[in-house]
């Protein structure tokens, strides 16, 4: 990969060179830009032949940065990412000589950037940061200087890349090439592209729902918003079929919920109290067999087990569903000391509900569903109010300003949200949104719930401002 980012240097020529009495002549300035391409080409193909075969991405990012240190004969490399709402940088990956990767390191789990001003202007510019020699702000910029000596840096290169994530690779007391931050650039670009690996990877790691090795078929049937079932990869929408079937959806949310064998007698009282009981069980077998007949395109697996005049999912197939994931995320992340663990579980959890349970069938279901929607609802809103009192506690303005509102839009009673969009809106300079979510807020609340409102927006701003 890196050959091939980089293969241009190859076409590199030498120095232009002048014969004098027999010798080939340069000057000093074609001397170190050929001294210059030639240390950066044998570091990059150096550094690809090492990695060719590397798959782990955070060993390819920490080795990169290594080749960096060893370029500029520096002593640290590493990647801040930096959030200028909260004006705030953190260590994400780095390297030390004579440590190693991911060593403990002179960084603080989050720098401030009253410490680091410069920074900051060049972060929103784009630019290049290089400080050669520290002493040299030592007057100018003391907190800068003060910063810079509790990280034992006393010469400094930056490079910004953005804009989410937004941060800088950084390199420490380089002794060479200070003047040319285009190698640190190439090494950014590189880093970066495995750091976003590193965290999707953890991300898939972290709320990977381990499912046993049973042997059984395995059964997705999601039940949140628009109901489908997924089954070898397909997903399959009851709307999407030739002939609906509402009846045997209906079955299988019955029997995902109740997770038992299922009395037929009871299931049809609650759900078709009109129907004749012999009829309904004809209706129920029509139905199911109607069912299997539509999965048969994706997997010749009998879902229902109807015999012994009970119903029951077949002992090869296991059913589960996104409601049962969504609140096993939440449980997962109550026992999380993490926070950014805990952040991340709640994002899954967050995206899994798609609206109220069985929303597109709802009105065909007897009234024993509204406990369970009533239930799953309060999941939701308790996952969401958890993940913003997090966001808000990192002030993540701008995330909380992604996941606010639009869990508004499926739930506007989650008086949370509305209470951490004013507290993000006010620190983030956007007055419009604040009033305009406000008023949504006054539409949808009961009065009592809208002072309520008011009152936790005022006391936060209060203790914000003291």
């Amino acid at each position: 990969m890196l050959k091939k980012l980089f293969s241009q240097l190859q076409s590199q020529k030498a120095p232009s060179e002048e014969l004098a009495a027999g010798f080939r002549t340069i000057s000093e300035a074609e001397w170190h830009e050929y001294s210059f391409l030639k240390l950066l080409s044998e570091k990059i193909f150096e550094t690809e032949a090492d990695l060719h075969n590397e798959e782990d991405s955070l060993t390819i990012a920490t080795r990169v940065m290594r080749t960096a240190c060893e370029f500029y004969d520096a002593d640290w490399c590493g990647i801040l990412i930096a959030d200028l709402q909260t004006q705030a940088f953190k260590p994400e990956i780095w390297y030390e000589v004579g440590l190693g990767p991911m060593k403990e390191t002179l960084f603080n789990d989050i720098e401030f950037t009253e410490e680091f001003a410069t920074w900051a202007e060049h972060l929103i510019a784009q630019k290049p940061l290089i400080i050669p020699d520290a002493e040299e702000i030592k007057e100018s910029s003391p907190m800068e200087y003060a910063a810079y000596q509790r990280l034992d840096a006393r010469s400094i290169m930056g490079v910004p890349f953005g804009q989410h994530p937004l941060g800088f690779m950084v390199i420490r007391n380089m002794n060479r090439y200070c003047d040319r931050p285009e190698p640190l650039q190439l090494a950014c670009f590189v880093a970066m592209m495995m750091l976003e690996q590193v965290r999707r990877s953890r991300a898939e790691k972290l709320t990977h729902m381990h499912e046993e090795n049973d042997g059984k078929f395995h059964l997705r049937y999601n039940i949140l918003g628009r109901h489908n079932i997924v089954v070898n990869g397909h997903t399959v929408y009851e709307q999407d079929l030739a002939h609906p079937n509402r009846r045997a959806w209906i079955v299988l949310l019955y029997m995902v919920l109740h997770r038992h064998a299922v009395d037929q007698q009871k299931l049809i009282a609650e759900n078709w109290p009109d129907d004749p009981e012999d009829a309904a069980k004809v209706a129920n077998r029509q139905a199911i067999f109607r069912l299997h007949s539509d999965l048969a395109a994706y997997h010749d697996i009998k879902v229902v087990d109807a015999r012994n005049g009970k119903l029951q999912f077949s002992e090869d197939v296991r059913v589960t569903t996104d409601a049962e994931e969504m609140e096993e995320l939440l449980n997962r992340a109550k026992h999380t000391s993490n926070e950014d663990d805990r952040i991340v579980l709640l994002k899954k959890a967050c995206s899994l509900y798609r609206g109220r349970l069985f929303e597109q069938g709802e009105e065909d279901v007897g009234s024993w569903i509204a406990t369970y929607a009533a239930h799953y609802n309060q999941v939701y809103v308790d996952i969401m109010s958890e993940l913003l009192n997090l966001l808000g506690r990192h002030k993540d303005y701008r995330c909380i300003m992604d996941y606010a509102p639009a869990a508004l839009e499926i739930e506007p009673g989650i008086q949370n949200a509305y209470i951490w969009i004013a507290i993000a809106s006010d620190s983030i300079g956007n007055s419009m949104a604040k009033d305009q979510f406000l008023q949504k807020a006054k539409d949808a609340l009961t009065e009592e719930e809208y002072d309520k409102v008011l009152h936790v927006i005022e006391t936060m701003q209060h203790r914000k401002s003291s």
